[in-house]
């Protein structure tokens, strides 16, 4: 009697998308409803989908070219999400990441002037903007610390320029010194492999200042950012 029936494709029709419910949240608990689902049959995940969305540009997206995978259509979603975040800065995105840095930081931490990091003499080229890849390094959870809210500036404050990582004012994610240097970590450590740019795979750049190599005793395991 307490055993646990598996959940059919069927219960998947179940997980619409709510009013008000950002495509974000959306996935991210479609998603977790598929894993709890034996068996889905790609043409059917693909249908289900596209009649749970809220009308949207991903909802047409879907109806005009059906995911052929799970991977695709996450992959898919991404940019859709880039689009909603940006445009309306979404509060559920800066909420989320605001309660983890609480639980890890101290309330009263004494608030840093933003100073631009020390940087890599060479960074790996890019396939696409570092926006999306951000998104894709907080889904998988590889950043282990956020960068720490920068000194109040009226000028920064002004500014039309918002950055995502710091979720802040006064420059843009792509202008971001400490993404660009926390997305080079990564990718030296095995991560994110499929945004480099495969032209240039094999070449060898240069360490930044304090970033070990692996034949430092502190040098991290696979999958461990330090």
């Amino acid at each position: 009697m307490n055993k646990k029936v598996p959940k059919t494709a069927a219960s998947l029709f179940t997980i619409r998308q709510r009013e008000g419910e950002t495509l974000r949240d959306y996935i991210h608990r479609f998603v977790d409803a598929v894993h709890e689902v034996l068996h889905v049959n790609h043409e059917l995940l693909a249908s289900i989908i596209q009649q749970n969305l809220l009308p949207g540009r991903f909802k047409e997206s879907i109806a005009g070219k059906p995911p052929s995978t799970m991977e695709d259509l996450l992959v898919r979603s991404l940019k859709y999400i880039r689009i909603e975040e940006s445009n309306t800065l979404d509060p559920s995105f800066s909420g989320k990441r605001k309660g983890r840095e609480e639980e890890k930081e101290p309330k009263k931490k004494e608030e840093r002037k933003h100073v631009p990091p020390a940087g890599f003499a060479h960074y790996t080229p890019l396939n696409a903007p570092r926006r999306e890849i951000l998104i894709v390094a907080e889904q998988q959870e590889l950043i282990s610390q956020w960068p720490t809210k920068m000194k109040d500036n009226p000028k920064r404050v002004n500014s039309d320029k918002y950055c995502h990582f710091h979720q802040e004012r006064g420059h843009t994610t792509e202008e971001c010194h400490h993404l660009k240097n926390e997305i080079e970590k990564l990718i030296q450590r095995g991560h994110l492999k499929e945004y480099v740019n495969h032209y240039l795979q094999g070449r060898q750049f240069d360490r930044g200042p304090n970033v070990p190599t692996p034949h430092d005793d502190n040098y991290p395991t696979a999958g461990v950012i330090p």
